[in-house]
């Protein structure tokens, strides 16, 4: 894969970036193996943050990546805790052992700081290769937040700067915030059923010259062809618990899927989720997808993708179709579902207190 330019800052990036959200997730040796498949594939962008498994991700990324540093690029990211109890509360969450946790924004220059050099620390690195802001925190000035970022550069800790989910306004202030030094990066969600970023921060994107990365293309597998409606989510998957994998909002995009994406696929030989992450890959202003695999046979199918052109005609066809997709964001989760994970943790939390007590058992 031919690099991109990312922006105007100096950095480049493969067109897919690996994505290392569910990293920790894998056994030690699979995701290792995956890792080194992609890199070996020229993927050389792998982004992750502080946040994803709660700083397990970039543990073991930093450990994959030891004896091979010169040839990636570390993409992280700053402003949001989850081990204390300042900020607003973005999301809640639970970790690996079904504990909850209240993730919350924190974009002060101290907060900012303290992650970077804990990502460092745990990355094994000496330098990020692009720092992103995770989320603007609506009670710190954005000048506040890029000033420690300019601050942690001029230190030799990270080579660019970007951000994710900002307005276009929140971006125009940022750039300004950095004077001579470019924004590097907008990072938002983007995919056939997510296009809100087409109205006004990718004009940002266009009039600054900023490069623009794609989260979530696949919409966690929702257009990737193998998400089935009937589909139960282990506890600890994050989508278990969000609104659009409720099995009413799983069957209209399989419906749509069934329209749209899958006539294509069969007509190009591939599969839905190359045609996805294509159809990303070629809106303008888009340098690169963010895009996780499990295996080293998705590392390949992706980067297949980035090879697939459709027609603009293919293109029109496909954005009718999933543009009559109605997701319900507040729908909840049925009522046997939330009984039965009320029992899970029950039937845990006991088995736990047993091996304290009698842990000959």
């Amino acid at each position: 894969m031919q690099p991109r330019p990312l922006g105007s800052c100096g950095l480049l990036v493969s067109p897919i970036v690996h994505g290392a959200q569910a990293f920790a997730r894998k056994e030690p040796t699979d995701r290792v193996r995956t890792l080194h498949a992609a890199i070996d594939a020229g993927i050389t962008s792998i982004d992750t943050a502080p946040l994803y498994e709660f700083g397990e991700s970039e543990r073991l990324v930093g450990q994959a990546v030891a004896d091979r540093r010169e040839r990636v690029q570390l993409l992280s990211k700053v402003g949001l805790r989850w081990d204390d109890d300042h900020g607003d509360v973005l999301f809640t969450t639970v970790d690996e052992h079904g504990a909850p946790r209240v993730v919350r924004k924190d974009g002060r220059p101290a907060s900012v700081r303290r992650d970077v050099e804990q990502s460092l620390r745990r990355l094994g690195v000496d330098e990020l290769d692009l720092c992103q802001v995770h989320h603007p925190d609506p009670h710190v000035p954005v000048a506040d937040t890029m000033g420690e970022l300019l601050r942690l550069r001029d230190e030799g800790k990270l080579r660019a700067i970007g951000v994710c989910n900002y307005s276009a306004e929140q971006i125009v202030e940022a750039q300004r915030a950095l004077g001579e030094v470019p924004l590097a990066s907008l990072q938002s969600e983007y995919s056939l059923l997510r296009r809100q970023v087409e109205r006004g921060p990718m004009d940002a994107v266009h009039e600054l010259g900023i490069g623009f990365l794609a989260y979530s293309p696949l919409m966690h597998g929702l257009l990737a062809g193998r998400m089935a409606h009937h589909r139960r989510l282990a506890r600890d998957d994050h989508r278990r618990y969000n609104p659009l994998f409720h099995p009413l909002n799983v069957a209209r995009v399989e419906q749509a899927r069934a329209r749209g994406l899958e006539p294509l696929a069969r007509r190009h030989g591939v599969l839905e989720a190359q045609v996805a992450l294509a159809w990303v890959l070629g809106r303008p202003g888009v340098t690169a997808v963010i895009a996780g695999a499990s295996t080293a046979a998705q590392v390949r199918a992706n980067v297949r993708a980035v090879e697939l052109r459709l027609l603009p005609g293919e293109r029109a066809g496909l954005e009718a179709e999933m543009a009559q997709v109605q997701l319900d964001p507040h729908v909840r989760p049925r009522r046997r579902d939330r009984l039965r994970d009320r029992g899970e943790r029950i039937a845990e939390e006991l088995a736990t207190r047993l091996r304290r007590r009698f842990p000959w058992l």
